[in-house]
């Protein structure tokens, strides 16, 4: 069954299908091969949808989409422009911070990409960075917008695996904030070779003001991270709680949002979660079809014939999904792999929240890789360039991406120890 599925979507891939319908024809296909009733298999498919913590979903969506039209992610971006666009790197550095203030509301790289970007691309290019330096820049610190909480593939890894998606937004505060010091380096150290970036004179005036002009966006973070922490409320509650925040700030504080505005941004959001959960349908399908054909017990054995020592079944799996993630989406990615992958982290006595943190950052760096990686496309899109000069420019930046991998292998606690060790009362 598995060589089936491999086969049809690998065909599908080569031919152009999307992958939603490529793993729908596949599902179909092993349900006459295994005689199974067309009922069985919709049933499969209304279940992979019919979870209660999907619902954060479109809530954060829209966050990111109000955010980004109500002024709030550019009071962000002044912001960390005063607080650290003094660094040798000027607006590169501001770029990484804007994108670790943004991505701890949108919980998106792509909305990330496109917000931060949309922004802050054509300064950079003004202040000597070439289109595709600066393209590198916005792309690569798109990967902290899904490690910061909130995160879409957390969830989605969360509901698949049944694991808590509180603590995975918990454990996944250090290491966002772990990459986001790393890319600032690399960045700083990229803008002195090129003599990119001019930087902007330290002021504690300026500083003051756009920190008073972004205090209300800055609260949106502490609001979800503090609320699962303090137990106050889930993660899906988290984003009915950031929504009605941002809206009303929107609404009626910046009031640079207005009512008519809504229906276009619900549209988008509606669009967008309509296909996230066709996808999760159809790989929910083919997930159960893989599952009853012992598909993932024959990787366990597999796996723990070879080794049991959690290091190598960790860097085994970090290089598949690392080339698994040159060839499919994040989201399907997600979907397939996180139950299959679960049992051989089981035998291997490794951590699910831990794996589920990695997997994302994984996944994530598959967002970055040709052919298929989505923020190179909308990247290349903003940036006006091609890809093959972003892929170049982006080099320096995977090197930085899989030191930090190495680090969280080599030090678990990076992610395990906020949601474990900190004593707070995570639902």
């Amino acid at each position: 069954m598995l060589w089936v599925f491999l086969g049809i979507l690998f065909i599908c891939i080569v031919v152009g299908v999307p992958i939603a319908f490529a793993l729908g024809l596949a599902a179909i296909v092993m349900m006459f091969i295994a005689g199974v009733s067309p009922a069985v298999m919709v049933e499969q498919a209304i279940n992979g949808v019919n979870s209660f913590p999907l619902l954060a979903i479109p809530f954060f969506m829209l966050v990111g989409e109000i955010m980004s039209t109500g002024g709030i992610a550019r009071r962000l971006v002044n912001f960390a422009e005063a607080l650290v666009g003094f660094i040798a790197g000027g607006l590169g550095q501001v770029t990484v911070a804007a994108s670790m203030f943004f991505g701890g509301i949108s919980g998106s790289a792509v909305a990330d990409t496109s917000a931060i970007g949309g922004m802050l691309i054509p300064s950079m290019k003004e202040q000597g960075y070439t289109a595709a330096h600066a393209t590198a820049i916005v792309t690569s610190s798109s990967v902290i917008g899904i490690i910061i909480p909130p995160s879409i593939p957390m969830i989605l890894y969360g509901i698949v695996t049944e694991t808590s998606i509180s603590r995975l937004f918990i454990a996944g505060l250090i290491p966002g904030l772990v990459i986001g010091l790393a890319l600032m380096v690399t960045t700083f150290l990229t803008a002195r070779t090129s003599h990119a970036g001019k930087t902007t004179r330290f002021s504690l005036g300026r500083l003051w003001q756009t920190f008073k002009e972004a205090s209300l966006g800055l609260i949106l973070p502490v609001i979800i991270v503090g609320g699962i922490l303090g137990g106050v409320f889930t993660a899906t509650e988290a984003a009915v709680a950031a929504l009605l925040y941002s809206l009303v700030i929107s609404l009626f504080v910046y009031r640079e949002v207005k009512v008519r505005d809504l229906w276009g941004m619900l549209i988008n959001t509606g669009r967008l979660t309509g296909m996230v959960l066709f996808l999760l349908a159809t790989a929910t399908v083919v997930a159960w079809f893989l599952t009853t054909s012992m598909v993932p017990q024959t990787l366990v054995q597999s796996m723990t014939g070879i080794t049991t020592n959690p290091y190598w079944i960790l860097l085994m799996l970090s290089a598949l999904l690392l080339l698994v993630g040159v060839v499919m989406d994040l989201t399907p990615a997600m979907v397939i792999l996180a139950p299959i992958m679960l049992p051989i982290i089981q035998a291997g006595g490794i951590d699910s929240v831990y794996f589920g943190v990695l997997m994302s950052y994984l996944l994530g760096i598959g967002l970055l890789t040709p052919p298929v990686g989505t923020v190179l496309y909308v990247g290349c899109g903003i940036g006006k360039v091609r890809m093959e000069q972003l892929v170049r420019a982006l080099l320096p930046f995977y090197g930085t991406l899989l030191v930090v991998l190495a680090l969280l292998i080599m030090f678990p606690m990076l992610i395990l120890w906020l949601p474990y060790a900190s004593g707070f009362a995570i639902k």
